[in-house]
């Protein structure tokens, strides 16, 4: 028997977080590209992202012809959050990273596994087209409910959340605070010898 969900954040009748969302009016439109595998991930957090900030928009897919829409994209003004050695890094102190920050529009952010958004940067090439961005220093994984390969690991929130903190200094702490609540209520139910494994370190 399927699980009862809520209309409206998609999450179930027992961890709905209706109502610990608040509405953040951002100037950069966040374009999330969610890798299929997504979807169904009950504790994805890019919906929580499209729930919250004013301008953002998720488009489902893994490869070029799922989002042909980025090519209408400007290419001077749009950024793509990954790291890369060629990326430039948001919370570095430069005039050239506070002119380029002032300057951008639009920011793409992959959402998947490591391996996933791999594949998504792999089988869509046109993304090579925009500047790369990311962070000289990678801020503490809030995010404990879900288990990552790698210490630099990010939710698609929190990253998200850190970048509208540097380029357009908006306050990120209702987006932790929503996801804080995420955490308490996906491991309610847990025993709870099972939720201490993910209790803050």
């Amino acid at each position: 028997m399927s699980r009862l969900l809520c209309t409206h954040c998609k999450f179930s009748l027992t961890t709905c977080l209706c109502e610990d969302i608040s509405q953040l009016k951002n100037s950069i439109k966040v374009i999330i590209l969610q890798h299929p595998s997504e979807i169904k991930v009950t504790k994805n957090t890019a919906r929580l992202l499209s729930l919250s900030l004013t301008q953002c928009e998720i488009k489902v897919g893994e490869s070029e012809s799922d989002f042909t829409s980025i090519l209408d994209l400007p290419i001077q003004t749009t950024a793509l959050l990954y790291p890369d050695k060629t990326a430039l890094l948001l919370d570095d102190s430069t005039t050239n990273i506070s002119q380029f920050s002032k300057t951008l529009t639009h920011l793409i952010v992959l959402d998947g596994t490591w391996k996933k958004a791999y594949k998504i940067m792999q089988m869509t090439p046109s993304l090579n087209a925009f500047q790369k961005v990311s962070f000289k220093e990678i801020p503490k994984n809030r995010y404990r409910i879900r288990k990552a390969p790698r210490l630099d690991s990010l939710s698609t929130l929190e990253a998200v959340a850190h970048s509208l903190a540097l380029i357009e200094s908006i306050d990120p702490q209702p987006l932790y605070t929503m996801l804080e609540s995420l955490n308490k209520k996906q491991t309610q139910f847990m025993p709870e010898h099972v939720k201490a494994r993910y209790q803050p370190i």
